[in-house]
């Protein structure tokens, strides 16, 4: 006799109105669920060939809130691989156009344009609080961010690369696979380690180099790319460290496995993390954070950020010392030179907060860190990682 009480019944198929539901077609797919769409938030970053089509598709999707990321503004390069941008848009900022062409293409969608560095501006608690990162990048320093800060807090994301008719689509899913930086070689680090070679290097000066690429590819990867972020946030199965390799020249299309590196140093996960939802960069200090630290973990506790802060920088000339409070990441050689006298000036840096500071009073903003951060405080072996939730009804506000 066949048993029916462990079968599990399909969702029923709703075919609505073509005429009333832009995304009517969709229904006729088994498993498609345009309410898990639409809930959906998702993080692009990169608004330019890749990232203009996945932001298209993702658009004309339904997707219910898109979050896109860039630093850079529209030249007339772009035009010819980019289908949001128009002649008249040259000199705006990418984010604040995809994200208006976006609106044009679809309505339904919430949009907010985050223009700033993905490796050193954006607070790693907005990488907690989205469904899937697409990662539309030309450099591997942005890549390995994005890597370090999904693995940190378990988010999955897709990466996409493109050079003349060739694309690499690839899914990245903390402790699944290979990441992205198992993928890695001595040279990649060579390259990544170049803007770094000295504190205050005039990174703006480092020639990146451009990568050839044509708009069929772009296209392409990105319809890769969308595929596999929508297959995330259906929950159905994809394939974390492996890659699709697709060749332009003789048309073929393969996949490819990474191995696991022994010791890999994305492979990092931030536990256990404490939202804290009144705390915001904008009004919480330094003694508030180090307060609720070391009640927590004891009166020796501290708090510890991830890169130097530059508290001071004194010239070397006049003797002069100024108040600076900026991540070392975020200064460039012109920033070394006293303004009153053309001397060098010297830095003065930490990284931890113990309780002797005489800028205790400084909010979080004041000292440089972004909206939505998760800070470290530690006692010894004891960790706690501090999310600034507070912020997230602010930064994550789409229109």
């Amino acid at each position: 006799m066949h048993d029916e009480s462990n079968e599990v019944t399909a969702p029923p198929i709703v075919i609505t109105d073509p005429d009333a539901d832009r995304y009517h077609t969709f229904g006729y797919i088994s498993w498609w669920q345009q309410e898990v769409v639409r809930r959906a938030t998702i993080l692009v970053v990169g608004a330019g060939a890749l990232g203009n089509e996945v932001l298209k598709n993702l658009a004309l999707m339904g997707i219910g809130n898109l979050l896109i990321a860039d630093f850079d503004t529209i030249e007339d390069s772009n035009l010819s691989r980019s289908v949001l941008f128009r002649e008249g848009d040259r000199g705006r900022r990418k984010v604040d156009v995809a994200a208006q062409r976006v609106k044009e293409l679809n309505p339904d969608v919430n949009v907010k344009a985050w223009h700033g560095n993905i490796n050193f501006e954006m607070g790693l608690g907005v990488f907690r609080h989205v469904d899937a990162i697409i990662g539309c990048l030309d450099n591997r320093e942005a890549r390995l961010s994005i890597n370090r800060a999904s693995w940190a807090v378990n988010r999955p994301w897709v990466d996409g690369a493109i050079q003349e008719l060739m694309g690499i689509a690839r899914v990245f899913w903390p402790g699944q696979g290979a990441c992205y930086e198992c993928t890695l070689t001595d040279l990649d680090y060579q390259i990544i380690n170049l803007r770094y070679s000295c504190p205050l290097l005039a990174r703006e000066n480092i020639l990146q180099g451009k990568v050839p690429t044509t708009p069929t590819s772009a296209s392409i990867v990105a319809a890769f790319q969308t595929q596999e972020a929508l297959k995330l946030i259906h929950d159905m199965e994809v394939q974390p460290g492996k890659a699709v390799m697709i060749n332009g020249l003789t048309n073929d299309v393969y996949t490819t496995e990474y191995p696991v590196k022994v010791g890999c140093m994305s492979h990092a996960t931030l536990e256990p993390i404490v939202a804290l939802p009144e705390a915001t960069t904008a009004k919480t200090t330094l003694a508030d954070l180090l307060g609720i630290a070391q009640k927590a973990l004891g009166d020796t506790a501290v708090l510890e950020f991830d890169g130097e802060l530059v508290t001071t920088m004194t010239c070397t000339g006049c003797g002069q010392t100024f108040p600076i409070f900026r991540k070392m990441a975020r200064l460039y050689e012109h920033d070394a030179v006293c303004p009153n006298c053309g001397s060098r000036r010297e830095m003065n840096l930490t990284h931890r907060i113990s309780g002797q500071e005489d800028f205790l009073n400084r909010t979080l903003a004041d000292v440089d860190v972004p909206p939505l951060s998760i800070i470290r405080a530690r006692n010894g072996n004891e960790r706690i990682y501090y999310e600034l939730t507070g912020d997230k009804e602010t930064f994550l506000a789409f229109t």
